[in-house]
């Protein structure tokens, strides 16, 4: 009973966990394309933006207390020599403890701890049995203190301390910042609330809550090996929760009909033992949600940073308002061809099905490419396109010629959507360095440019998705295996809770079309009323649009809706042009909108529910697996913390912005307008 009543409080605990986050927060994605970019400009700096990596040093304005700070907060009595606690006998010690009888040994500990850190004095453990503790002061040999207690259990289960001799009659002349009774046990049961609510708090804050609650600066070793007892403590030991593993995800198999679990596991000699290898889930809510995004699946892998090693591989989908959903995960030894086959053809067979067309964005690592690269691929023409994440790609390509300024180009030509503006870059590109053009041009330029794209990625250009919910799982990944899986079933039911009634609030008023593209469309409609237009045939919808700001010049058609910017296909709804074409011929500009980004489509996709689950005792026992041990090739040998950020490299190095020059005297600080070479009207002139 007490065993599931465990289990209970840790699947709670990661329930409660996603009910403190910020929703607004969590949910967003950074979705990077250039739809309202200027057609001859990229912001880099922009587009190449990065999580900000949280510093773990400890604040230099926390106030560390002396020993002997709030020595006057005490009941004591000072004499000529020495600061005597006022703990005489066992009256006063239970008065300053709150109460005679704890419920156990350990709730037993805690109270003492707290009391000897309070009064600034040391004890030492002389006995320690299930049913005996008996302490006395750590310099009862150098002073000859006599302060001792001895406490026992009762009949009754409660612990009660039955010899007390006291007070102290030491003084500490060593004066110290820490404490040696504040060890980790004490701090993780004094940061396990923290904990519950955020796993990935860091040492730093955990260390001034402690320093704020009880007045002494632990190591930081010691606050990390308190945190990680207590991860354990409200998640559950590592080792049981893999063996808990196959019960929980069967149990959302059972309540959730339609989610789909596939393992890979190594038998052992006992038919009742497996080793866990690979485990892949998707929930059924965000197998028929995605029916109704668009046909683009962005991947990607991150580690797991517990007592196992392993990596996380996620598969994520994006709404019609731009919002991330998540797809499938996988739990997997390592990234490899091996391990990047086996998910993808997961994700086909249990997210994907029948469905053609559905572009796969990745990096470039070498499992990857070889597994969507095999023949009979399903991520291949004419099933499936496959693209290449800009960022790495041009990562990948600074790695190799290390020019900064190469790099901005490379990527303003792959972020370019009209041909001639990327076939400029180019040229210039090949101007500075000619095998640096040459090694562009050697990959197929519809896997990393927009240009050629040919309307596959819907303006998605890097993996940035899956890498935002990457971030947001920090936290899970620092879990048992169990708890992680746990955060991403309360994880997407919150998602679908929140934006369920969005879509239906949408629908209450009217709207037609999600916030996201109506709020791109009145942005365009205001800069197509400065177009002039001239109509070659009004009944095809043929027109040459002049554009006010460049003068450049783009032919629409409507008929067979195109424009020669290249938005139109590429983020399948009108670009400015189309959109005054249609005014010029009063129609409706909705019509040539994506149906993707329709109100009825977005509420299609969060319109499904997860069923909770009930108490444990309720769950079916899994038939296939009796007991899960862990992979103990991934046990981490190396003493200490993981690396829990990974090194940077050149995506995370911004470059700086493009220096913008005057149009008239080419010089930076100014425009046109407050150029001072700039001819001065004078009245001759009217």
């Amino acid at each position: 009973m007490l065993y599931h009543f465990e289990r209970m409080n840790q699947v709670n605990a990661v329930s409660h966990m996603i009910q403190n986050e910020d929703f607004n927060t969590i949910s967003q994605i950074a979705v990077v394309n250039n739809a309202d970019v200027d057609e001859t400009e990229t912001d880099v700096d922009d587009l190449l933006e990065e999580d900000e990596i949280e510093d773990e040093t400890l604040d230099d304005n926390i106030q560390v207390p002396s020993t002997y700070t709030n020595l006057e907060e005490i009941n004591v009595n000072a004499d000529d020599n020495w600061m005597v606690s006022g703990s005489e006998n066992k009256t006063d010690l239970t008065r300053e403890l709150g109460k005679d009888s704890f419920s156990d040994k350990e709730e037993l500990i805690r109270a003492i701890k707290l009391y000897c850190i309070k009064a600034h004095k040391h004890f030492m453990v002389v006995e320690s049995r299930p049913g005996t503790w008996c302490i006395r002061c750590t310099l009862h040999s150098q002073s000859g203190c006599k302060w001792k207690l001895r406490a026992s259990k009762q009949a009754n289960g409660t612990f009660q301390i039955v010899k007390y001799t006291g007070p102290h009659t030491c003084l500490h002349y060593k004066i110290t910042q820490d404490h040696p009774n504040l060890d980790a046990s004490l701090i993780a049961q004094e940061i396990q609330h923290l904990i519950k609510e955020q796993p990935s708090i860091s040492i730093s804050a955990l260390r001034a809550e402690i320093i704020d609650k009880l007045g002494y600066t632990p190591s930081y070793k010691k606050v990390w090996v308190g945190k990680q007892k207590a991860i354990e403590e409200v998640f559950g030991n590592w080792e049981e929760s893999y063996n808990l593993l196959p019960k929980v995800l069967y149990a959302l198999q059972r309540f959730n009909p339609g989610t789909m679990v596939e393992w890979c596991i190594s038998r052992q000699t006992d038919l009742n033992q497996v080793e866990f290898r690979r485990v892949f889930w998707a929930f059924a809510p965000s197998i028929q949600g995605f029916k109704h995004c668009r046909p683009v699946i962005s991947i990607d892998g991150t580690h797991l940073y517990g007592k196992y090693k392993g990596k996380m591989m996620i598969a994520m989908g994006v709404d019609g308002n731009n919002q991330i959903l998540p797809l499938a995960f996988a739990i997997v030894e390592t990234e490899s061809y091996a391990s990047w086959n086996w998910f993808l053809a997961h994700v086909k067979k249990h997210v994907v099905k029948d469905r053609e067309g559905i572009c796969l964005i990745s990096d470039r690592h070498a499992g990857i490419l070889k597994a969507v690269n095999e023949q009979g691929s399903p991520w291949l023409e004419p099933h499936g396109f496959h693209r290449y994440c800009l960022r790495h790609f041009i990562n990948n390509f600074n790695d190799k010629f290390r020019n900064s300024q190469l790099k901005t180009l490379a990527y303003r030509a792959g972020s370019q959507n009209q041909i001639r503006m990327f076939n400029s870059i180019m040229e210039e590109i090949g101007k500075i360095n000619r095998q640096a053009r040459q090694w562009l041009e050697s990959h197929a330029l519809d896997k990393w440019t927009l240009a050629h794209d040919g309307g596959k990625r819907y303006g998605l250009l890097t993996t940035n998705l899956s890498e935002i919910f990457n971030s947001v799982l920090k936290g899970a990944r620092f879990l048992p295996i169990t708890a992680c899986v746990q955060l991403t079933f309360y994880r997407l039911v919150n998602y679908f809770d929140v934006r369920r009634p969005m879509g239906s609030s949408a629908q209450a008023n009217g709207d037609v079309y999600t916030p996201h593209v109506a709020a791109k469309q009145a942005a365009l409609m205001s800069k197509a009323s400065a177009h002039s237009l001239r109509s070659f045939n009004r009944q095809k919808g043929i027109f040459e649009v002049i554009t006010q700001k460049g003068k450049n010049v783009q032919i629409v058609n409507l008929e067979h809706k195109t424009c020669t910017c290249g938005k139109w296909e590429i983020f399948k709804y009108p670009c400015s042009h189309v959109l005054s074409a249609c005014a010029n011929l009063s129609l409706n500009t909705w019509q040539y909108v994506h149906k993707c980004y329709s109100i009825v489509d977005y509420c299609a996709t969060w319109s499904y529910e997860f069923s909770p689950l009930p108490h444990e005792a309720y769950w079916p026992q899994p038939s296939s697996i009796r007991e899960l041990l862990p992979n103990s090739d991934l046990k981490r040998d190396k003493r200490g913390r993981p690396r829990s950020t990974r090194l940077q490299n050149g995506i995370d190095i911004k470059e700086k912005k493009r220096t913008v020059l005057c149009g008239i005297c080419r010089r930076p600080g100014h425009n046109r307008a407050r150029c001072p070479a700039k001819p001065r009207r004078t009245n001759n002139d009217h």
